[in-house]
């Protein structure tokens, strides 16, 4: 494979393909990199620097006649790091999104592959049915043999054999497949040799069979801590004694409650567990003064072994392997930007470079070190070491760390922890090595914490992580701060929302990110406090209680139903779908309840979970039909979803207090007969007519004869 160290996709794929095709048979290897690039002013010549050569003098590129400028480097392999030249001017190259560090300052990433090994490329995996069809090219060496077809294998991770249906030394190409394979992921090893015996590193392939969400996006996310969800067999669990003490939930307590069919009651596609690092026993004080144990796993002590109390590996990989039978994905919350201070790691390298470490070390948010100014290199808490991502083997070993818990796990992705506290080179190195890592649609998600406030700032903040080359997805605040703004309280009109989501929507249009859509989560006071006016002193003397306000509940259900039926990832925090309260952190982090102490308010919130949750399994236009607004008022408000199979759904929202009718104006919505999926009440749309509803309500409405009404789980 040639390493193209900078070029647009359409550059890359034709120069894979000349490689290939080339007129050399078999096709072989060309580990050349070649330096891609276009001046910012027409007619202007280029040149490149680079540390090969000890950043010596730069080096002209080649001009094209189509505009381009290109230079073919022979390079051992390895990272390099290189500037453009423009005009005597070194910059960025704009055509290349992973990067590395020259001392502190930024710049661009070429990598040169090794060519001392032949290589298996995947180039299609498609699932028909029970049937897995996966295609790909052997690459020989330059100098090598080529293809020996009886070495040609793939096998599933139980050692099951797929069938060899082609293999062809003069081109490289296989074709093996697989029939009768049950519901789930199948993740395929493939492996080969050349005629002279040399071996290719093993490639992987991720097929999925009836999976609960055809995508990520459309799909429904479940977020869990752990320690706070269930017990062994999925036993309910008593409140810790402190707020910051550990309750005792384990993996075994979540494999349980997929076993259960709760998951799927709920149509949830994807569970999002907490940290599964090995974290330290001992307590330590928090920012209050008060003692915390490492319950929620963000202080990682063993950054590749899974914490014992929860259960270890073993129930681990029970509980993904049963996730995957339900056709439900798993991934993993990971902790890039910091390690305990136990932490071999840390032992090993503190004042190497590899953490923010030294006399200019600092603890986020005290004086001289202001989250402002310090981000990127404070430590969050004086336990907590900061990894230092200029430093190229602290880089390395963070990409490769999370690599490691999606190989070894057989996880579907990651939710990246406090990404903004780290350079964005490192999130997208991260994402490139998944990328690399496994082929097939979606094998890998990744879905990062950019954690902000409200309005535009926040939704900029988010838009500076996402794209094409950088994080797939990540966490919406801006609209959840604008959701319990208008459904919690008073506090905002409809129009709130409508313009948050018009101006994300215009931020990351291009970027292919999917956005998370959540009212709350372990870091926020929980929606029902909210909606039930928040007044709460102390969380751990004086926590509020369960409401019994109805009016919250109603909040609480419209607020579900709104985020359940937008474009995107809904996300539900364990209990949300009881409307659980609790306030900040540590009291948004309350066990999940025992289910013979739930409330019929309570079993209300998740009776819409559950009927919408599996209308989202269904229907087209929830999992990825436009999104047109019909009505936007100050206590009404609402949309049209649409994917164009003549079965759109029809969202209707008003926080009023007393009935209303909603317009319908002509165009906005097919008229008809529609049927509310929530009661199964008849309604016929005219013509500029209007749906009525009661105050603090919603209505989800179906065509009459959608074949959504009754979806299975």
């Amino acid at each position: 494979m040639r390493t193209t160290s900078s070029s647009p996709a359409w550059i890359f794929a034709f120069a894979l393909a000349a490689v290939a095709c080339g007129g050399v048979e078999p096709p072989r290897r060309d580990c050349t990199t070649v330096i891609w690039a276009k001046p910012e002013r027409a007619g202007n010549d280029l040149a490149v620097e680079g540390s090969w050569d000890g950043w010596g003098a730069a080096q002209p590129l080649e001009r094209r006649d189509d505009g381009w400028h290109l230079l073919p480097l022979d390079l051992a392999p390895g990272e390099y790091g290189y500037r453009i030249v423009e005009e005597g001017k070194p910059r960025l190259d704009p055509f290349n999104a992973l990067t590395t560090f020259r001392g502190e300052e930024e710049v661009s990433l070429a990598v040169a592959a090794d060519c001392g090994s032949p290589a298996l490329r995947v180039d299609e995996v498609a699932v028909d049915g029970d049937r897995v069809t996966v295609r790909g090219t052997f690459l020989a060496t330059p100098e090598g043999g080529e293809l020996d077809p009886a070495s040609l294998a793939a096998a599933l991770r139980d050692g099951t054999s797929l069938a060899l249906e082609h293999a062809s030394a003069d081109d490289g190409a296989f074709t093996f497949t697989a029939r009768g394979l049950p519901r789930g992921k199948h993740t395929i090893t493939l492996t080969a040799r050349d005629t002279d015996g040399l071996e290719a590193p093993a490639s992987r392939a991720v097929a999925w069979v009836e999976p609960a969400g055809a995508s990520w996006r459309g799909g429904l996310l479940y977020h869990l801590m752990i320690d706070r969800f269930r017990g062994d067999g999925g036993a309910a669990l008593s409140p810790p004694p402190t707020a910051g003490s550990r309750a005792g939930g384990t993996l075994d307590g979540v494999r349980a409650e997929i076993e259960r069919g709760t998951f799927d009651d709920l149509g949830v596609t994807a569970i999002w567990l907490s940290p599964v690092y090995t974290n330290p026993i001992e307590a330590r004080e928090g920012r209050d003064g008060r003692l915390y144990e490492s319950y929620h796993g963000y202080w990682p002590s063993e950054p590749r072994e899974v914490e014992p109390r929860i259960g270890g590996e073993p129930a681990l990989r029970a509980l993904i392997e049963e996730a995957h039978r339900h056709g439900i994905r798993v991934i993993f919350d990971v902790v890039p930007n910091h390690v305990y201070e136990s932490s071999p790691r840390y032992l090993e390298n503190r004042n190497r470079g590899w953490f923010n470490d030294g006399p200019n070390q600092c603890v986020c948010g005290t004086p001289g070190c202001g989250w402002g100014e310090k981000l990127p290199t404070c430590w969050f808490a004086p336990y907590m070491p900061d990894v230092r991502y200029q430093t190229p083997e602290a880089m390395r070993a963070a990409v490769d760390d999370v690599v490691f818990w999606t190989d070894e796990f057989d996880a579907d992705g990651v939710r990246i922890d406090a990404v903004p506290m780290m350079p964005r080179a490192a999130t997208r190195r991260m994402v490139h090595g998944l990328r690399e890592s496994k082929a097939g649609d979606e094998a890998l998600f990744s879905i990062g914490e950019v954690y902000t406030g409200p309005g535009p700032k926040g939704i900029d903040e988010i838009r500076f992580f996402l794209g094409p080359y950088a994080l797939d997805g990540a966490f919406d605040f801006p609209l959840m701060w604008a959701t319990r703004d208008v459904f919690a309280g008073d506090r905002a009109g409809f129009s709130a929302i409508e313009s948050s989501i018009v101006q994300t929507d215009a931020a990351i249009h291009g970027s292919g990110a999917v956005l998370g859509r959540m009212l709350d989560n372990h870091d926020t006071s929980r929606f029902i406090s909210d909606a039930s006016g928040g007044a709460w002193n102390d969380p751990w003397t004086n926590p509020p209680p369960q409401p019994s306000d109805p009016a919250a509940y109603a909040r609480t259900r419209m607020a579900l139903a709104f985020i359940l039926t937008l474009p995107g990832l809904p996300v539900l925090y364990h209990g949300d779908e009881l409307a659980l309260a609790g306030a900040g952190d540590p009291d948004s982090r309350r066990v999940m309840p025992d289910p013979s102490a739930v409330t019929p308010a309570q079993e209300e919130v998740r009776a819409v979970v559950a009927r919408i949750g599996k209308l989202r399994r269904c229907s087209a236009a929830l999992q990825g039909g436009e999104r047109e607004p019909i009505a936007v008022g100050p206590d009404v408000y609402a949309y049209r979803r649409d994917a164009g199979d003549g079965d759109p759904v029809l969202v209707f929202f008003s926080k009023a207090k007393s009935p209303v009718s909603i317009p319908v104006p002509t165009g906005a919505a097919p008229p008809g007969a529609y049927v509310d999926v929530m009661t199964g009440e008849s309604i016929e749309i005219a013509a500029n007519g209007a749906v009525a509803l009661e105050p603090l309500s919603f209505r989800v409405l179906l065509p009459a004869g959608s074949p959504c009404h009754n979806p299975s789980p």
